[in-house]
C-alpha cells in the first residue's frame, strides 16, 4: 500500500500547539514532558495526513506552478 503526504495538508506550529497543549492537560499537567507532548501531537498530525490516494476533487499541483511554466 502506498501512502502520501499530499500537499494539502496545513501544518502549522498553532494547531500543533493547541495540541500538545491538550496532551499535557489531558495527561494531568505533568512538568518537564514538553518535548514528549509535542512529538506526539506532531506524529498525530502527520499520521492524520497521510492518505492511500489523493482526492480526485483537488488538484495535485499547487495553482502557483501554473505560473512556472
Amino acid at each position: 500500500m502506498k501512502h502520501s503526504l499530499p500537499l494539502y495538508c496545513n501544518s502549522t506550529r498553532e494547531s500543533i500547539e493547541r495540541r500538545a497543549r491538550e496532551i499535557f492537560e489531558q495527561r494531568g499537567r505533568p512538568e518537564g514532558r514538553d518535548l514528549d507532548h509535542w512529538l506526539q501531537a506532531e506524529t498525530e498530525h502527520w499520521d492524520s495526513c497521510l492518505t492511500d490516494e489523493f482526492p480526485s476533487d483537488l488538484d495535485p499541483r499547487p495553482s502557483e506552478w501554473d505560473a512556472l511554466g
